[in-house]
C-alpha cells in the first residue's frame, strides 16, 4: 500500500471546508457529494471518509489512510479533486 504519497493534504482540508460549509450536517459529521466530513472532539485531528477509504489528517499534516485496495484508493483521490474544483 504504498501509494499514499498521493493524498494532497491541502486539498483535502479545502475539502474539509467546502464540506462543512456546505453539506448536510448530520450526527456522524457533514454529508457532501460522496464524503462524510467529521473531526475529534477538541477539532485537532480531520477525518474524510467514504464507504472505502478513511482519511485521518492529525496535527501537523501528519496522516493515516486506510482503504482495501488501491483502486478504491484511487477513486477517493478523484472525488477530492472533482469535489475541490467544483
Amino acid at each position: 500500500m504504498e501509494q499514499e504519497h498521493k493524498i494532497d493534504i491541502k486539498q483535502a482540508l479545502r475539502v474539509f471546508d467546502k464540506a462543512t460549509r456546505k453539506g448536510e450536517k448530520r450526527e456522524d459529521g457533514w454529508h457532501y457529494r460522496g464524503i462524510t466530513a467529521s473531526t475529534d472532539f477538541d477539532g485537532y485531528t480531520v477525518m474524510i471518509n467514504t464507504p472505502k477509504v478513511q482519511l485521518t489528517i492529525l496535527f501537523h499534516n501528519k496522516y493515516t489512510v486506510d482503504y482495501g485496495k488501491a483502486h478504491d484508493l484511487q477513486e477517493f483521490v478523484d472525488l477530492l479533486d472533482k469535489i475541490d474544483r467544483n
